[in-house]
């Protein structure tokens, strides 16, 4: 869910730069024979066991798990399998390989996931994962984990809420999978586009994250290129596109929100907190506010980029 300075993904109670279907290189976990145990982990343990993963559940589990369950019933391929629960009661999933967008200190994003063909496929994932959701109705008794269940709204989906690089798959053919639906809940379909604009164009305040650690997009140019060719992916209306910008702010304050609160009881935000996660996203805003006018014309800009 949260961003370090400079992109390092960290998902607080579950995997870092990846999540908990992805696997990177891993290490044997002596307490449980046949078991690996994933990089990343923060405050609990993931381990791949087999052809599957096994991670902690929460209380929002039943609502994604239904979501992922009508995905799955009309075909849509770009989310985890869920395979149900072993026998200690963790959640297990398929486990999914393929090239995932980690980064970190001295680590850039993996080549393909710098480019402009990585926008348009992330902007296309995200139409078809919107327009998959026809049909479906979540469950108002169901709570997810960052708000109480209810029905959808006109014009809402399920928004997953974290569509990022670190949480991105690229399997062998090409196909991308989404993972990491822990912060998913319902809301406009804006959101989605709006937060993977944030970090796939990328919007940030930090231009040697972008030059360095994201190693694409070090100028103004780049990034508005980048958002212009995510939209198109998308498809997004001339009504969406003027609008992007500002939901892209309102992601990322509400992101800060949502770190200081659940560091008031997770020691793991905690930690994000004081990594300086929240203060980013702040700042962020108001790099977006402060180049608006030159993001906004690309955004209107109809010509193909």
């Amino acid at each position: 869910m949260a961003v370090e300075p400079g992109g390092m993904a960290i998902e607080p109670g579950g995997m870092a730069a990846g999540g908990p279907e992805a696997v990177t290189a891993g290490r044997t976990d002596p307490r449980a024979a046949g078991e690996t145990v994933l990089h990343g982990g923060n405050t609990s343990v993931v381990v791949r066991v087999g052809d599957t993963v096994c991670r902690t559940p929460g209380p929002w589990n039943p609502a994604v798990h239904a979501l992922l369950a009508h995905l799955a019933r009309v075909g849509f391929h770009g989310a985890p399998e869920v395979r149900g629960f072993d026998e200690r009661g963790r959640e297990v999933l398929a486990y999914v390989p393929g090239e995932v967008g980690v980064l970190g200190p001295g680590q850039p994003l993996p080549q393909w996931f710098r480019t402009d063909d990585a926008c348009m496929a992330v902007g296309d994932w995200l139409r078809r994962f919107h327009e998959a959701q026809r049909g479906f109705a979540p469950d108002p008794a169901l709570p997810w984990r960052m708000q109480a269940g209810r029905e959808l709204l006109a014009g809402e989906v399920v928004v997953h809420h974290d569509v990022a690089p670190y949480n991105t798959i690229r399997g062998p053919g090409g196909a991308l999978t989404v993972i990491d639906w822990d912060f998913c809940r319902p809301g406009d379909p804006l959101e989605d586009l709006a937060f993977s604009a944030w970090q796939w164009a990328p919007l940030w305040a930090d231009e040697r994250a972008r030059r360095e650690d994201h190693a694409a997009a070090p100028e103004l140019a780049d990034v508005a290129r980048r958002l212009c060719v995510l939209a198109q992916g998308y498809r997004a209306t001339p009504a969406q596109r003027g609008g992007l910008l500002d939901a892209a702010i309102a992601q990322m304050l509400q992101h800060a929100d949502d770190v200081e609160g659940l560091a008031e009881a997770d020691l793991a935000f905690r930690r994000l907190v004081e990594a300086g996660v929240a203060r980013n996203a702040r700042l962020d805003a108001r790099w977006v506010e402060r180049h608006r006018a030159r993001l906004q014309a690309a955004l209107d800009d109809p010509s193909p980029h």
